[in-house]
């Protein structure tokens, strides 16, 4: 009963962090992170995976650690008021101050019925972040836990777990709760600091260390046994052990347009198509909040209805899995002819119609969950040839599933055999990934040559006795100090004859059109578009090197911006991709740097991870904007003050 909201001591954090407002207004990576361990937790357990999503209200008193943490909260107020605030600090307060001050808090509710918590996981959880998972986790460098706070106005998640022991049959109970709010210090009369206080506090038992700035071992900590009562009233509703989310200062994702019940239906049945069509995970959602209150299921029985709503997306919300995308593999996997891959791995492949199009898509889904649609030899020119399919490619368990696992971006899409450790591994999942490009292209069976058909009264031009078309630099990738030789920054040739700059370009080839060739240095980074008026200004980028380049002495980082022009090097004239001017780059409680001439690249002061990106004009296409980082000796940027 002795439980408080302890905040130990660490390092200096304002209130505006990337880890934290990252995915503001973005259901789908809130979603998938809950969802993915709910999953897990289910399948560890063997069980089918059943999870309900409540949305409610409820009175402030009556959640756990609130009075503690309005208390730090208004002393780091204090404590931050002091120095200057960002506008987007600013924001920040404003907001959880105006949630603290009404009666009933906004949460949302998420229970499953899986193998719960006990205190060691509950430790593994609140430390996870973008940590190693274990080894039967669905993802090996997640974004964590930490996805939930961008649904949080407060910024403070609650967690609750019922387990049993192997050896005692009886269940067990345990909470806890992770806030994060600002670094703050007391200070004597004499002006020293008496008592520092980290920006993350923990609800924990209290043993007095835990308060006075003592580092706290969440690993050793005890956690409360009593569970208050909003989160044993969820727990109650389990049949036998499970884990409970709540997600307090619920912000409905900050769309107007779209209800929470429905973006919650949307992303479940999209990114877990396989394993709801599969039977293996049923979402229910309440709203109790709207009048009367609204109840959607997400089974098999209702993703046909879910996903003809999204038929028409044809591009991804925010770069994630897009509905008609995901409107063609529900009928590849209810049509299509099964088959079981060499790797181990399962399929369902459906020849096209050919209103659906001459190119071949395959999806990729591991445990259920939907990971790319662009896997390494894997991608539709990869099928150019082919009779044209649509396929579903399942992964569930061995070498290949391993691999996947250990080779996925930080939200568990994409791949990037980089982030492998080591060449062997790498070189592995690349022939495993063209195993299954040969059987998908042995079933497919290549287009007869009578079958191709060329439109009467095309144009074709012989070489020799046509006009020479106007041609531009191809790319010639400059290779990665890295061991596996394969991360590239396109770069033009120089002196190609008959070369020509892009409309606008400046003097020479492709003068003030491009930033200056340089080295990439490898990493795992997320960009995230800030969308206004359904155009992209600012983006907000996190980003982390590679084990091996963490090692290396410290070196200036360039960033840049492109969308790539869809040719690549397998093209006879490939085009060179537009790369977009930066206005400014702004990191947390440092001063605005801008690029030097160009305006293409911007060094990123002290090898920040985090950081915030201006373009010099909007863009309409998020989805395609890339982001490179290039190694730099020397100082290219100028301070925007």
């Amino acid at each position: 009963m002795n439980a408080a909201l302890l905040f130990p001591l660490g390092p200096p954090q304002g209130f505006a962090t990337l880890a934290t407002t990252q995915w503001d207004g973005n259901p789908e990576p809130v979603i998938r992170e809950i969802l993915q361990n709910s999953l897990d937790a289910c399948v560890e357990a063997g069980r089918v995976t059943d999870v309900t999503i409540t949305i409610t209200a409820v009175a402030t008193g009556n959640l756990p650690g609130m009075r503690d943490y309005e208390s730090h909260f208004r002393k780091a107020v204090g404590d931050r008021g002091e120095g200057p605030q960002s506008p987007a600090e600013k924001d920040i307060i404003d907001r959880i101050d105006r949630v603290l001050r009404r009666d009933r808090i906004d949460v949302l509710l998420c229970r499953d019925n899986g193998v719960g918590l006990d205190s060691q996981r509950m430790s593994g959880l609140l430390t996870q972040g973008n940590t190693e998972k274990a080894e039967t986790g669905a993802g090996a460098f997640g974004v964590g836990h930490l996805t939930a706070f961008a649904a949080s106005d407060t910024r403070y998640v609650l967690y609750a777990g019922r387990t049993r022991n192997g050896i005692d049959p009886l269940r067990r109970d345990v909470v806890s709760a992770h806030a994060i709010l600002a670094s703050r210090s007391e200070r004597d009369r004499n002006g020293s600091v008496r008592r520092a206080f980290g920006a993350h506090g923990y609800w924990l038992l209290d043993d007095g260390a835990g308060g006075n700035g003592a580092q706290l071992g969440l690993f050793a900590a005890e956690y409360p046994l009593f569970v208050p009562g909003l989160l044993r009233a969820q727990l109650d509703e389990l049949p036998d052990t499970g884990t409970v989310v709540g997600i307090t200062g619920f912000n409905r994702f900050r769309d107007d347009h779209e209800d929470p019940v429905e973006a919650i239906a949307r992303v479940a049945a999209k990114n877990f198509l396989v394993a709801v069509q599969g039977r293996r995970m049923v979402v229910r959602i309440i709203d109790k909040m709207s009048n009367p209150p609204l109840e959607l299921t997400v089974d098999r029985e209702g993703l046909p209805a879910l996903l003809r709503k999204e038929k028409a997306q044809l591009r991804p919300r925010g770069g994630w899995f897009a509905g008609a995308e995901a409107h063609r593999c529900l009928r590849t996997l209810e049509e299509g002819q099964h088959i079981r891959l060499k790797c181990g791995a399962a399929a369902k492949v459906r020849r096209l119609d050919p209103s659906e199009g001459t190119s071949s898509h395959v999806q990729l889904f591991r445990s259920g969950m939907w990971i790319t649609g662009r896997a390494n030899e894997l991608i539709p020119p990869c099928f150019n040839g082919f009779n044209p399919f649509d396929a579903v490619i399942m992964i569930e368990s061995g070498e290949i599933e391993r691999l996947v696992r250990g080779a996925e971006g930080p939200e568990h899409r994409g791949l990037d055999r980089r982030r492998l450790p080591d060449q062997r591994r790498r070189t592995r999942l690349l022939r495993l990934l063209r195993e299954i490009r040969d059987e998908l292209r042995a079933h497919a069976g290549k287009i007869e040559r009578a079958d191709e058909y060329t439109p009467e009264g095309f144009a074709v031009f012989e070489r020799p006795g046509g006009r020479r078309a106007e041609r531009v630099a191809p790319y010639r990738p400059r290779r990665s100090p890295d061991e596996e030789k394969e991360a590239t920054t396109p770069q033009p040739s120089a002196g190609l004859e008959g070369a020509v700059d892009p409309p606008g370009g400046g003097k020479g080839a492709g003068r003030g059109t491009r930033p200056k060739p340089g080295t990439i240095v490898a990493g795992r980074s997320s960009v995230i578009p800030v969308r206004n008026d359904g155009h992209v200004e600012t983006l907000r980028v996190h980003w982390r090197p590679t084990e091996g380049h963490a090692k290396k002495p410290a070196a200036r980082l360039g960033v840049r911006v492109r969308i790539p022009s869809g040719s690549d090097e397998t093209c006879e004239l490939p085009l060179s991709p537009t790369w977009l001017p930066i206005n400014e780059l702004r990191c947390a409680g440092a001063a605005p740097v801008r690029p030097a001439d160009g305006g293409f690249e911007v060094i990123v002061p002290n090898r920040e991870l985090e950081f915030t990106l201006k373009l010099a004009a909007p863009v309409s296409d998020a989805a395609a904007i890339e982001v490179d980082f290039v190694r730099r000796q020397s100082v290219v940027e100028t301070s925007a003050e």
